[in-house]
């Protein structure tokens, strides 16, 4: 069996999930923030993608910057592929309002690929000789660059992972980890004091695929928001949220969206599967005010 790279997983909600997308965007928003997202891709069909992360980054006085944490898996079938990835940026004041980071992120990425395959009427090709009987899996390390400027209402980065461009090899198994380009880009319009409008854009490559999302929702009083996201040739996402203040430093925010299949997957006995796909995404961050240590000596 050879597996050649294929996109990272994609999110529907990535304004608020930029860590596991770009290392420099940790810990700019200058709080302690933790998000959790789960993605289940064409539920009810066998062998569909889901996709649970975490990621976690605070800031760091001392270090000039912020640390971010990723823990990700993606299972498709009878592949399983983890990445865990430690991010540090480095923080830069630009003008009056202007942060630029710049981050690095180093992990680990772990391929596997299990020997329960499914034939094509749905059982079980415990027979095909051309399967492997065995479950195989390989790990290396990964490495990611990004750099992120954000603003009051601006926002904009360019990032890369898996540099090394490792190949994980075993027994009739090949995995190549192409590497990835993504670009993040949004304004923030203060429409009113009450109505804020937030366009943005996600543009992803491997080098052999690109594509685009394009989202823009409405966010009511910092309380209630709504919109939608185009991702090119798949799908379109409605998606809303809610944000819940127990007090005046931490934030929870609770997101869903929902990908309507546009691509050319849809037909009669597929579309029920292809315009089945949750995501979940819940954000809880806490403002981080702590001041640099000063040492003074007499």
């Amino acid at each position: 069996i050879h597996v050649l790279a294929q996109q990272d997983p994609q999110f529907s909600q990535t304004r608020f999930a930029k860590v596991p997308i770009n290392p420099g965007d940790a810990a700019t928003s200058g709080s302690l923030c933790v998000t959790a997202l789960y993605r289940n891709q064409w539920v009810g069909f066998p062998g569909a993608p889901t996709t649970p992360f975490l990621s976690a980054d605070m800031p760091i006085v001392s270090l000039h910057g912020g640390i971010g944490l990723t823990l990700m898996n993606d299972k498709l079938g009878a592949f399983n592929f983890m990445h865990a990835r430690g991010a540090y940026s480095y923080h830069k004041i630009v003008g009056a309002t202007g942060l630029l980071g710049i981050g690095l992120e180093l992990g680990i990425l772990q391929s596997s690929v299990g020997h329960n395959w499914l034939c094509p009427d749905g059982t079980n090709c415990d027979q095909d000789i051309s399967v492997p009987d065995f479950s195989i899996r390989r790990m290396t390390y990964d490495v990611g660059l990004g750099v992120y400027y954000r603003t009051d209402q601006l926002h904009v980065g360019i990032s890369s992972s898996h540099l090394p461009a490792q190949s994980l090899k075993g027994p009739e198994f090949q995995y190549v980890a192409a590497r990835h380009y993504y670009v993040l880009a949004g304004y923030d319009f203060f429409l009113s004091s009450q109505l804020t409008l937030r366009p943005s854009i996600h543009a992803k490559s491997d080098g052999a695929v690109t594509t685009s999302d394009f989202h823009c929702n409405l966010l009511y009083n910092n309380l209630i928001w709504a919109g939608a996201s185009y991702r090119l040739q798949d799908a379109i996402v409605p998606m809303f949220g809610v944000v819940w203040k127990p007090d005046a430093k931490s934030t929870l925010k609770i997101g869903y969206a929902y990908d309507f299949g546009t691509s050319d997957l849809r037909g009669p006995s597929a579309d029920r599967y292809h315009s089945n796909t949750h995501e979940i995404m819940l954000n809880y961050c806490i403002k981080w005010n702590r001041p640099p240590k000063i040492q003074s000596h007499i």
